[in-house]
């Protein structure tokens, strides 16, 4: 697929839960939690310092080559029915690093974490981090 990329200088899109799969093939990276974009930017850069606590279980979720006997972390909770989303934060019902009342009735905004990674979690607004 990527000597296609190259050879006709086109672009593929790949949906999938499995940041494995996006590690190996993919340069950019957009995460969604029911339908909403909640974390975006190069591929490695994300991988190394996940922001979102979705991103985080997405990846703590993948098999360990070193330790394959090890047990597969799941995120907790039940994923909310697209049709009855969660107000605010739409992860904040499963969310571990939940901070209260601002993430059930907010919806965060886009934080940088650098020039091309962004996060929209209040875990990082300006309020907080100061």
């Amino acid at each position: 697929m990527k000597d296609l990329v190259t050879e006709f200088g086109m672009g593929i899109i790949f949906i999938t839960h499995d940041l494995g799969v996006i590690a190996q093939t993919a340069d950019k990276v957009a995460v969604m939690y029911l339908g909403r974009l909640i974390e975006q930017g190069p591929v490695r850069e994300v991988i190394r310092t996940p922001a979102h606590p979705y991103t985080k279980g997405l990846l703590a979720a993948l098999p360990r080559l070193d330790d394959l006997d090890a047990p597969l972390q799941a995120i907790p909770g039940d994923i909310p029915s697209p049709l009855e989303r969660p107000s605010g934060c739409v992860f904040n019902n499963r969310c571990s690093d939940n901070i209260g009342e601002r993430c059930s009735r907010d919806i965060p905004g886009k934080t940088q974490m650098s020039s091309l990674h962004n996060v929209a979690c209040h875990l990082y607004s300006e309020e907080l981090v100061q």
